[in-house]
């Protein structure tokens, strides 16, 4: 009897712990670069869209072409990955031609580890399909 209640307490300890370890959240501190021009919105999701109810978003809009400088708020500690885009159009969402080769500038980093206090990452926006076109 004393073993099932040691063991009961343990899983309630590691399910206690993890639900600590999930809300535990910070700020983090973008520099966007590669702005193709002074238009449209920057487009940035934090998290996994397996588990959107985790994904943290923003609609910043375009008002420097040298810089943006945004502070995403509520982003949960841990691994994650980073989606950002320039919506040009203003349809909220990353437009791709035919080959599904995407024709806005955009900037994706899989695995980015989020620690509790400060968190600041520099974006280059890449434009795809013009890097293509020209080599």
């Amino acid at each position: 009897m004393k073993t099932i209640k040691i063991i009961w307490l343990a899983v309630l300890f590691a399910i206690v712990s993890n639900l600590n370890a999930q809300t535990t959240k910070t700020n983090v501190t973008l520099t966007i670069k590669g702005v193709k021009e002074v238009k449209g919105d920057i487009m940035i999701a934090f998290g996994d869209f397996k588990a959107p109810q985790t994904m943290v978003y923003a609609l910043v809009p375009v008002l420097d072409k040298n810089q943006i400088v945004y502070t995403l708020e509520n982003v949960p500690t841990g691994i994650g990955n980073l989606y950002v885009y320039q919506d040009l159009n203003g349809n909220k969402q990353l437009d791709k031609d035919e080959n599904k080769i995407p024709v806005e500038p955009c900037f994706n980093k899989e695995n980015v580890n989020i620690r509790d206090g400060e968190n600041k990452i520099n974006v280059s926006l890449i434009n795809v399909k013009e890097m293509m076109t020209t080599k």
